[in-house]
């Protein structure tokens, strides 16, 4: 199983090594969990049934003069375990952008791209980002990309509507975009987007009040049936817990309360991820 959303956002070790760690974590990621040992966070896969956690950083300087973990941080909590896939980020917007992905990818061995466009303070469908869509996909790697809803002080909410994103599906097909966080409250358009498009993906890790089983019945029940998932989408859907934010186990255990067939949760669990990271 892979959890295809994943935060080293509060890890002791690196709070230790690097001085605006913690910064990065509270002012520009507005997390205040306790910062916990690495260990900790394999114990909360383990318990939560997770082999490997994608970790995913934000590079934010130009809009929030610092990253929510670096790329280098990551590829040296990808070297320390097999367990853990990084990927990269870069800000569309700086120049050499797409140069600086690529480096990631072939030097640091990084294995997807991530941006937030709400806390990187850029439109998603800006041509100006088109450079870096076009490296992703020449590098063959995935895109996490945020979008719904943005807790980020400052930033708009429309910052996050999937549908800003068509322009660039369609000019990039080969390029797999994963919309994170199912895009809530617009899943009917981040579902009609997976439906149309074949390289367009959705994430489980939508959480947005304090439990995630009741409110995954409410989004699968009331805001787009089960039935969807289980006969249109499940080829299509990877589980994301956004830990730290949410524990890994709640959101497993939120995903599995939905009554889904055995095959489409290990569609969700582990396939569909692994078809995206070429495992």
């Amino acid at each position: 199983m892979i959890d295809f959303h994943t935060h080293p956002a509060l890890i002791q070790e690196l709070r230790a090594q690097y001085p605006s760690y913690e910064r990065s974590a509270r002012e520009v990621f507005q997390i205040g969990n306790t910062f916990q040992p690495l260990e900790t966070f394999f114990l909360e896969m383990d318990v939560a049934g997770i082999e490997r956690a994608v970790l995913l950083p934000i590079a934010c300087r130009r809009a929030r003069k610092g990253d929510v973990s670096s790329n280098e941080q990551v590829a040296e909590l990808a070297r320390k375990s097999r367990r853990f896939v990084g990927f990269a980020s870069v800000d569309p917007l700086e120049k050499g952008a797409a140069r600086e992905l690529e480096a990631a990818v072939t030097k640091l061995h990084l294995k997807g791209l991530k941006l937030d466009p709400a806390l990187q303070d850029f439109s998603p469908g800006d041509r100006k980002a088109f450079a870096v869509y076009e490296a992703a996909e020449a590098l063959g790697i995935p895109l996490v990309i945020h979008t719904g809803m943005s807790w980020a002080p400052g930033t708009a909410l429309e910052r996050g509507h999937p549908l800003h994103l068509e322009n660039a599906i369609r000019r990039f097909p080969k390029l797999r975009f994963v919309l994170a966080h199912f895009a809530w409250p617009w899943v009917w358009e981040a579902a009609a987007l997976a439906l149309k498009y074949p390289n367009v993906y959705l994430d489980t890790a939508c959480l947005y009040y304090d439990s995630p089983k009741e409110f995954f019945q409410f989004v699968f029940s009331k805001q787009i049936p089960t039935s969807l998932i289980e006969r249109s989408l499940r080829n299509k859907i990877v589980f994301g817990s956004n830990y730290p934010r949410v524990e890994i186990k709640n959101m497993a255990a939120a995903v599995r309360s939905l009554h889904l067939t055995e095959g489409c949760l290990q569609k969700i669990f582990k396939e569909n991820a692994e078809r995206l990271l070429g495992i």
